[in-house]
Formats: structure tokens, sequence, C-alpha cells
């Protein structure tokens, strides 16, 4: 798409139309921009103010929850205050954090309810000033039966993850320039570990193949060990651990919609499989020979994500903001140190 400015003439004079890569009813391929238009894009992205958003329009089947991981506040204070303010949530104590402790949500939906109940939260720490960077991480559970008992759907998330780990690794450092303290020992970036087994997936990818397959350590970017491919069982959840917690909900939310967004569109079938072949054989770069790329922007590979992963402009700006922030270098930081804003806050926009 080639960005141009439009004119057209009225009783009162001209009135100079500009139409912008940021509309949610467009679908631009991003990935193949070149020149002035990628400049543009970038220009937009760069001055764009995220929102709070009423709904998501994910698929009213698909449940998330959240942990939300705090420190240097009193976990009796926050549990005090979901006993008499969110229903459903918890509050527990984690021996791993600075006297903090851990919030964790019921299953949720989209729906106003629940981003109402994560604003809340949010806004309950942030006015607390607790914190989130040093070693508190934003752990975000996906409902798996999205992905249902189809084996070509957990084919293709399986290979969608793998080759674009690096891309959400940043992208989940969210509000922060770089990972917490720690991250790597908690939250272990696991596309080499799925690389070694996509070949044995293609040649059988039964679901019993799969489920053999999947690493079964916690302590992994994304953690399978929650996953059940028995029907009967009700807990089955892929946990994203990678993000650093935040008390923005802008941020959560927007981590919440890239990654249901993944599922989604392999559960829909909709995700394009080839490509996610050529760029396993052609182009994986693996963690092991290349940590830089799960801090430093890849452009090309973000840009590619989000063609791969959403269906309207807004959202693809919306994780671009998110996972360029400022360009800022992140190498010998000590912790989590916060980004320059890229948020709007209390404000609430339905798209």
């Amino acid at each position: 798409m080639k960005v141009t400015l439009i004119n057209s003439r009225k009783e009162k004079g001209d009135i100079i139309v500009k139409y912008t890569f940021i509309d949610y009813d467009k679908n631009d391929t991003f990935s193949s921009l070149r020149g002035i238009d990628l400049r543009e894009l970038l220009a937009e992205t760069e001055n764009y103010l995220l929102e709070y958003r009423d709904k998501l329009n994910l698929p009213s089947k698909l449940t998330f929850g959240i942990e939300l991981e705090y420190e240097r506040f009193s976990e009796t204070e926050v549990t005090e205050f979901i006993n008499s303010s969110l229903r459903g949530w918890t509050s527990k104590y984690d021996g791993s954090l600075d006297s903090g402790g851990e919030i964790n949500s019921p299953i949720m939906k989209d729906k106003n309810k629940s981003w109402r109940d994560l604003k809340k939260i949010c806004n309950y720490l942030s006015s607390a000033r607790a914190d989130t960077a040093h070693h508190a991480g934003g752990h975000i559970h996906i409902g798996a039966s999205i992905l249902a008992q189809d084996a070509d759907a957990w084919r293709k998330f399986l290979k969608l993850y793998t080759a674009y780990e690096n891309v959400t690794f940043r992208f989940a450092f969210g509000d922060k320039i770089s990972g917490r303290r720690e991250i790597i020992k908690y939250a272990t970036p696991v596309a080499d570990e799925l690389y070694a087994v996509i070949d044995d997936i293609n040649q059988d990818s039964s679901l019993s193949t799969i489920h053999e397959k999947l690493p079964n350590v916690r302590n992994r970017a994304l953690n399978f060990t929650n996953v059940c491919f028995d029907k009967s069982e009700t807990k089955n959840t892929l946990e994203f651990r990678c993000p650093n917690a935040t008390t923005n909900e802008v941020v959560w939310q927007n981590n919440i919609n890239t990654f249901a967004n993944m599922l989604i569109v392999c559960g829909d079938k909709v995700v394009d499989e080839e490509f996610l072949d050529y760029k396993l054989n052609n182009e994986y770069l693996s963690y092991g020979s290349n940590r830089h790329l799960y801090n430093e922007i890849n452009l090309k590979n973000a840009l590619e994500f989000v063609d791969l992963v959403f269906d309207n402009n807004l959202d693809k700006v919306y994780f671009l903001r998110q996972y360029l922030r400022d360009f800022q270098e992140n190498y010998g930081l000590k912790g989590a140190v916060k980004a320059k804003k890229f948020v709007k806050q209390n404000i609430s926009r339905k798209t």
C-alpha cells in the first residue's frame, strides 16, 4: 500500500485526508513494504500511543489467565484488596521474589469484565508503587483447546513459535527495555528444542507423537507441562512465561492478544505453513548461536510475524509499537529498565 494525500473540494475550502496504516479495517502486507512506504509505516508506528481497548475481538471460546508477580510490596495487603475487590482472583507468597507475591486471575475471556478487572489490579499495584523491574514475571496462560485435538493445528503452531521465538521474546519485555533478572533461568528459550523435533513431527504428525516430543520442563519460555490431549481433562493451557511483569494494563492486553492470535491462526488453518517450512529450512537462527536476536530488533522477522498472525493493521501496529519501543540498546543493563512511554494511560477505546 502506498500512503498518499487525497484532496477533495468542498464549499468551505480544501480538506486534506491522509490515509494511514493504523486502521483496523485494513490488512496490508507489512513485510512487502519498501522504501518510502516502509519509512512511513515506521514513522507512524513510532508516534503512535497504544490505548486500552474494551474488546479484542477474540473468539468467544478462547480462554486465558495471567500470573502477575510483583516485589517490594506487602502480599498481605494485596490479598486483602483482592478478597474485597476482585472475585475469583487469588494472591499468594512467592519465595523467589523480594518481599512480594504472585497474583493469579480466574479463567477469563474477551469480555468487558475481564478487562475491567485486569485494569483494576494494575491500577492498584501501580498506585502502591509495587516493583516489577527486577525479578517479577508476567506469565500468560492461553487455553490450548483452541487447537482442539487437531494434529495439523498443533504442527503449525509449533512451527510458528519456533520460527519467531526471538521476536516474541523481545516483544514480551513489554514496557521495559530488556528482560528481567534471571529471565533465562525461569523462561529459557525453547525454540532450539522444538526445532530438533520438527522433522519427526512432519513425518508423523499424530497427536501422540506431538505430545511425546513436547519438552516436559516447566521453566521454559513456552511451558507445555499443562497441556493435556485427554478430552476428559479440564486443565489444558499453554503458558507463555517470557513476559516481564508490568502494572500497565495496555501491555498485558497486548501480550494476551499476540499469544492468543498465534494459536487462533493455527487453529483456523490460515497460517501459511509453506512459508514457515521455508523459514525453518533456510533462515532458522538458533538461540544457542544467535542470543543477541532475543534482545535486538529484527525488523524483517517482526514484519513477517505480524503478517502471519494478525488480520488487521491496527493489531499489527500494536505489536510493532511494543516490539520496537524506543530502539534503545539493552546490553549491560542489570535490570528491566523502563522504556520510554508508548502507551496512553486511563483511556478506553473500542475497536
